[in-house]
């Protein structure tokens, strides 16, 4: 092969004469290339070798952001991995693996899209998830603050925010946080003497309201009943809640009271009545409303004065009274009273009546019962009806009756001129008395003890029983 030799400086038609001496044979037959090349000349020939070793022997690599580089023959691609992220393992007969080691560190963040499932434990921090179990150490923190924890299994750690916490399994931690709700179907177990619920209430201050149980001897259930909206919950420093409304009548039995006793000062019955079957006191003070039955001792010698008592009714609840000007002595057997000399002094018996009639009015022996008013100067005349007899015979007489004076003075309806003295008759239909000096036999009710001068019904005195 002839050597040509072509210096920097040579000009365009020195490298032509140098190549147009060359023969054929210092390039070597050309019937002994490839037939497929089409290059006529050196340039041309090897780019076109180059092209054809590329296309057989050489790769290209190329990342995400389209750079690309070629990678011809007797080149090496090294695959260098991360450590404790990727491992790049090269191995026999033309082998590489490259994987995830055991444990990967990852610098930055992670974000999965769908779901994260391991079959092992993993840790996130403070924070280890092994199968349905979630483990966090005390000084963790597990802070959901616009998510709930849901969980078919166990959530166990040191201190836990949530939203809200939903678990079928254990929940169990020193410290759970919750703004919503804690739920499970499960037991909710607090272990320590001085752990408890602690309630925050509207208002995150420093008042704060704590449930707990002071070590119980033995198992306790505390059952809260159904209770209807804004119900309260009774404990033993409430002093308030308990109310009337709250309590059903005729539920409280001497069981359900310490000792057996209630004390006076447990009770308000201002407005009430207390009604029982035995009353037992040792000193009952105050005004008794109502009382049917009252404790009597015998009083037969006692040289003193006592007071009879009235009732204001006849029936019901009715209170009692005393007369000053009645009394009585148990040992002078003597009953004291203003009767004696009360304005009215008059005798009287009941009869029975055909109607009723105003006191004052003069009756007869007549009629449909045993007296009716009296006629135009009968000599059948009984009396005069009482105002307010100071004895009544035949007092429990039933029936329609009227009290007719039979002695003493008595109010009588009167008419005309009358002097003081004058014998009474009946002096008309009415019942009314008239002066009447020279009368019959059986005509007269009595005498009149006060003058009157009027054509007028009025009432004068009348001492009847006198004729």
């Amino acid at each position: 092969m002839a050597v040509r030799s072509i210096s920097v400086t040579d000009t365009l038609e020195t490298f032509r004469t140098q190549f147009n001496a060359l023969a054929a044979n210092d390039f070597g037959d050309i019937a002994t290339l490839d037939p497929t090349l089409s290059a006529t000349s050196v340039i041309g020939a090897v780019n076109e070798l180059s092209s054809q070793v590329a296309a057989s022997l050489g790769i290209f690599i190329e990342d995400a952001s389209s750079t690309r580089q070629q990678i011809g023959a007797g080149q090496t691609i090294f695959m260098l991995g991360t450590s404790n992220e990727v491992e790049v393992t090269v191995s026999a007969t033309d082998t590489m693996t490259v994987g995830l080691p055991n444990n990967v560190t990852i610098s930055n963040n992670l974000t999965v899209t769908n779901n994260l499932t391991t079959t092992g434990t993993s840790t996130l921090g403070s924070i280890q998830i092994s199968g349905n179990t979630i483990t966090a150490s005390d000084s963790s923190v597990i802070s959901l603050s616009t998510d709930s924890l849901s969980t078919s299994g166990a959530i166990t750690g040191g201190t836990g925010t949530f939203t809200s916490v939903v678990s079928s399994g254990v929940v169990s931690g020193t410290t759970i946080t919750a703004t919503g709700d804690i739920s499970t179907s499960e037991q909710f177990v607090l272990t320590g003497a001085a752990k408890g619920i602690v309630f925050e209430g509207a208002t995150a201050d420093a008042n704060e309201l704590t449930l707990k149980a002071l070590g119980p001897s033995a198992d306790v259930t505390v059952s809260i009943p159904s209770l209807g909206a804004n119900a309260n919950l009774v404990t033993t420093g409430d002093t308030g809640t308990v109310t009337s409304t709250m309590i059903l009548n005729g539920t409280i039995v001497n069981a359900d009271i310490a000792d057996s006793t209630i004390r006076a000062a447990k009770l308000n019955l201002s407005a009430d009545t207390l009604v029982v079957d035995t009353l037992s006191a040792n000193t009952i003070t105050g005004t008794a409303s109502v009382a049917q039955l009252v404790e009597l001792n015998a009083n037969n010698t006692a040289n003193e004065t006592v007071y009879i008592t009235f009732a204001d009714g006849a029936t019901g609840n009715q209170g009692l009274e005393t007369d000053t000007s009645l009394t009585y002595n148990p040992s002078t057997n003597i009953l004291s009273t203003t009767a004696s000399s009360a304005q009215y002094a008059d005798l009287a018996e009941k009869y029975s009546s055909d109607k009723v009639y105003e006191p004052g009015t003069i009756v007869m022996f007549g009629g449909d019962a045993e007296v009716t008013i009296a006629s135009e100067r009968t000599r059948a005349v009984a009396g005069i009806v009482s105002t307010n007899p100071a004895y009544l015979m035949n007092s429990h007489m039933e029936g329609l009756t009227v009290d007719v004076a039979l002695q003493g003075r008595v109010f009588c309806k009167v008419q005309g001129r009358i002097n003081k003295g004058d014998m009474i008759v009946n002096g008309g239909t009415g019942g009314i008395g008239i002066a009447d000096n020279n009368p019959q036999l059986g005509m007269v009710v009595g005498k009149a003890l006060q003058d009157y001068n009027s054509p007028e019904v009025g009432t004068i005195e009348v001492v009847v029983g006198r004729l």
